[in-house]
């Protein structure tokens, strides 16, 4: 029994943050169905694909029921509109005025359903002079600073390496609906979710929005290190790099120990961390001269026996390979129809009580559309046929 059975969902939202959000929820035991256009989900055309299906769209869409509308029809919108009766969460992604015109905006759901919890994502926030705006990404990690973080510290300004934004403003979504939903349960009904690419970026600024609302500093790139500290940041072994760090001063000597260099502690240029980092380069020098003389994996074996701060930089194909992250599931298995098993990542919480699990595939398009309108809404053959003729559906 998962968290949430019993729990319906509407994911009228596009690409990630929204649909992820939603597939959190289907892992927890909702019913979520993913309401897409008769052309699909933007991302489904996006590369690399399997058998048409893009490894995006298969990224966050686990374990929902998929029908396709035309929003633009009026019937379809009926159709949403009774699916929206019988559903505990709404969750949509359209601009304010697209949204509207589909009648998913919350002014006009919430006439259908007092008690629905509707959530809105939106690029830059529900009010302001850019809530017309449509935001991606990238783009809101420009207008929010976090590119300008982003990089070497002489170097451009850098994209993070995965859509961390979009993947973080799923994962609010997921906790302000839950958030909601406890409020519902306390008797204040439904109410309006409103969340942002921007908002999420800004709250990712974590002690940076301190630097710089009551210090005044403003937060630089800083490549692979932490500038507070010394050593913190990757450095080089003969063959790969590794992270190495010094949190606190006995950090320090013990990353001294097992370099076998206690002249490094002694130094007086490294003798505080406030002297480290002021000679840094001096400091990344001394140390990378050591660990050129040996492979990573040694390197590392001698800073696990010292119980000093490293890790392996791991690629992709590396990480799904360790054994600690296989051992707390976070690659799952579900089958598809066409395709057979899909391994995909897992879920990034765990509960005791009502443990979740993928319930199956990512939809093909429109693949649930006449389950649902006959299993949900009790409509006939010939009421689906005439919604197809209409091209509702």
């Amino acid at each position: 029994m998962g968290a949430l059975d019993g729990i319906r969902v509407l994911d009228v939202s596009q690409v990630l943050a929204g649909p992820y959000s939603a597939q959190i929820m289907a892992d927890n035991g909702a019913d979520v169905i993913r309401v897409e256009s008769l052309e699909g989900d933007l991302c489904r055309n996006f590369t690399p694909s399997r058998d048409g299906q893009s490894t995006i769209f298969l990224a966050a869409n686990r374990g929902k029921r998929g029908i396709a509308l035309n929003l633009k029809a009026p019937e379809a919108r009926a159709v949403l509109h009774r699916l929206a009766e019988r559903a505990d969460i709404m969750i949509q992604s359209f601009l304010p005025a697209r949204a509207k015109t589909f009648g998913i905006d919350y002014e006009t759901v919430r006439r259908i359903n007092p008690e629905l919890i509707h959530v809105t994502i939106s690029g830059y926030g529900h009010k302001g002079p850019l809530r017309d705006k449509p935001g991606l990404d990238t783009m809101v990690s420009a207008y929010t600073g976090l590119m300008a973080m982003t990089g070497e510290a002489d170097g451009p300004p850098a994209r993070f390496g995965t859509p961390a934004i979009d993947m973080s403003t799923g994962m609010m979504a997921y906790g302000a609906a839950m958030t909601a939903l406890i409020a519902r349960g306390n008797g204040q009904g439904g109410q309006a979710v409103n969340l942002s690419l921007m908002e999420t970026a800004i709250g990712l600024h974590a002690f940076h929005a301190t630097n710089w609302l009551i210090e005044g500093q403003v937060g630089q790139r800083e490549g692979s290190g932490f500038m507070k500290l010394a050593p913190y940041e990757a450095m080089q072994c003969r063959d790969d790099p590794i992270l190495l760090g010094a949190p606190s001063e006995s950090g320090w000597l013990r990353i001294c120990e097992a370099l076998g260099a206690p002249a490094l502690a002694e130094d007086p240029r490294f003798l505080t961390n406030a002297d480290r980092v002021t000679n840094r380069p001096a400091l990344r020098d001394a140390i990378e001269d050591i660990l050129k003389t040996e492979d990573a994996a040694h390197w590392l074996l001698n800073f696990e026996a010292a119980n000093a701060v490293a890790a392996p930089i791991h690629t992709v194909d590396q990480v799904y390979d360790q054994e600690q992250v296989q051992a707390n599931d976070m690659i799952v298995t579900v089958e598809d129809q066409q395709d057979g098993a899909l391994r995909l990542a897992g879920m990034p919480f765990k509960l005791s009580g009502t443990p979740g699990e993928p319930k199956g595939a990512p939809p093909r398009l429109g693949e649930h559309t006449e389950e649902v309108l006959q299993g949900e809404l009790g409509l006939s053959d010939a009421e689906i046929e005439a919604l197809r003729v209409a091209g509702a559906i």
